[in-house]
């Protein structure tokens, strides 16, 4: 069996819920059956309703929006830039920093908003390595910033999500797209895009806060936990995964299978997106150049003018009456 440690994780803390859902066990039971459980098979393997916007912020090169249900995050990437004192490692390879920030609005437990900044700051950057070419801005250092909106679970892997629509929209080089998700076990049951009190519900269960109702032994306890898959689809590797809870093998294997099924699906919807935006960016530049032309061919009618009339001709011919003034 897979298990991990008894410790906060940051995957699991339900960043949006204001206040503390379940301060005594029996909450938690009366919470879980108030869900509408899932399957203990899922037989629809799909994401939540998404949007996906690229380029919402014009001040920077590469922006991206994206809402997975009612989680909501915005990426931000920045040009490479140079670094001043480059270690020897550096040198063969650019350096890539994702940082993670909570709108103030967004969690209402601030004492532990630092920690998981850092935390999910950390775990994103492991993320997007493996995806950017970074042998391409040697001495360079490309920064992503991330600003969460609202969390209602899932924001890792929505996250990584937006990054990568952010870093095509840049113009950064990247291997392949990569996409990701979430799922989870809890009593049997596998929650796939598992809501913030879904996952704090999980939590509670790896605390040892007694969530379910009936005793078990050490040897038979319940299995639970979560996994998040980041991957690449076109050469069929995985970028990161995470897991936490007790999990058996063939249940992180069977887990692990349906996010990248998951993984699939949004790998449609992101090409759909950035295709949609090449588009838009075509036209414009089209537009643009249209009327470049024709502001070019009205300073060629001018100066032909100019040349024919003479300077003065040429200032009084331009000169328009008022005709609300009288003459006298």
């Amino acid at each position: 069996m897979l298990t991990v440690n008894q410790t906060k994780n940051t995957l699991l803390d339900g960043a949006s819920i204001k206040e503390e859902p379940y301060t005594t066990p029996q909450d938690s039971e009366e919470f879980f059956k108030s869900l509408d459980k899932p399957a203990k098979e899922p037989s629809k393997l799909a994401p939540r309703n998404t949007f996906i916007r690229a380029g919402v912020l014009t001040t920077v090169r590469g922006s991206a929006y994206m809402e997975y249900g009612n989680t909501k995050v915005l990426a931000i990437v920045a040009p490479p830039k140079e670094l001043i004192r480059a270690s020897a490692r550096r040198m063969n390879m650019g350096v890539l920093n994702c940082y993670v920030n909570f709108a103030a609005f967004a969690t209402g437990d601030l004492d532990s908003v630092p920690e998981r900044e850092r935390h999910l700051g950390s775990m994103l950057t492991k993320a997007m390595e493996p995806v950017v070419c970074r042998t391409e801005f040697l001495n360079f250092q490309l920064d992503i910033r991330v600003l969460i909106l609202d969390d209602d679970g899932c924001l890792l892997s929505t996250a990584i999500n937006c990054c990568g629509v952010a870093l095509v929209e840049c113009g950064i080089s990247t291997y392949d797209l990569i996409t990701a998700s979430t799922a989870c076990i809890y009593r049997d049951h596998v929650f796939i895009n598992p809501s913030a009190k879904v996952e704090e519900l999980l939590w509670k269960h790896r605390g040892n806060s007694n969530t379910d109702s009936t005793t078990t032994s050490p040897s038979s306890v319940q299995e639970h936990g979560l996994i998040i898959t980041a991957s690449m689809d076109t050469f069929e590797q995985i970028a990161q995964c995470q897991q936490c809870g007790y999990l058996s093998p063939a249940t992180y294997m069977k887990l692990l299978d349906y996010t990248l099924a998951v993984n699939k699906s949004l790998r449609q919807l992101i090409r759909g997106v950035l295709t949609k935006r090449v588009k838009e960016q075509h036209e414009l530049d089209l537009r643009e150049k249209a009327e470049s032309a024709l502001e070019d061919q009205r300073l060629e009618e001018i100066i032909e003018k100019l040349k024919k009339q003479g300077p003065e001709e040429f200032l009084q011919s331009n000169i328009r009456e008022d005709p609300y003034v009288k003459r006298h």
